[in-house]
């Protein structure tokens, strides 16, 4: 069962990750390093989007998978690391210790169960 976390889709375009390391420049960036270094299955199932009608500067990623798809946001504006799935969801910012280390928990924790 796949579950379409970014709704609508029309809404979203598909980017590679050098796209998306050219473009994004904002808070939670190195995420998607941590994950590659950290969870490289995960990384490896990972498809990156940008929106087209608003939101522009943010960057999103959804987890493929048929047992636990999750998706990513990264806003640079509220400097937050939004991670969620069809029953869960947290914000990881600023305010974090160590928001990397968070979220790669989180995921680990929650997200994959």
């Amino acid at each position: 069962m796949e579950i379409n976390l970014l709704q609508p889709r029309e809404d979203f375009v598909i980017e590679t990750f050098d796209e998306f390391e050219k473009r994004y420049l904002g808070f939670g960036k190195e995420i998607y390093s941590k994950i590659k270094e950290n969870l490289p299955e995960i990384f490896n199932n990972l498809v990156f989007y940008k929106r087209v009608n608003f939101q522009l500067e943010d960057s999103y990623a959804e987890f493929k998978s048929d047992q636990f798809p999750f998706g990513i946001q990264l806003d640079p504006l509220c400097e937050v690391i939004v991670l969620w799935s069809d029953c869960k969801h947290i914000e990881i910012g600023y305010w974090a210790k160590n928001e990397y280390e968070d979220a790669i928990n989180y995921i680990k924790s929650e997200l994959l169960k």
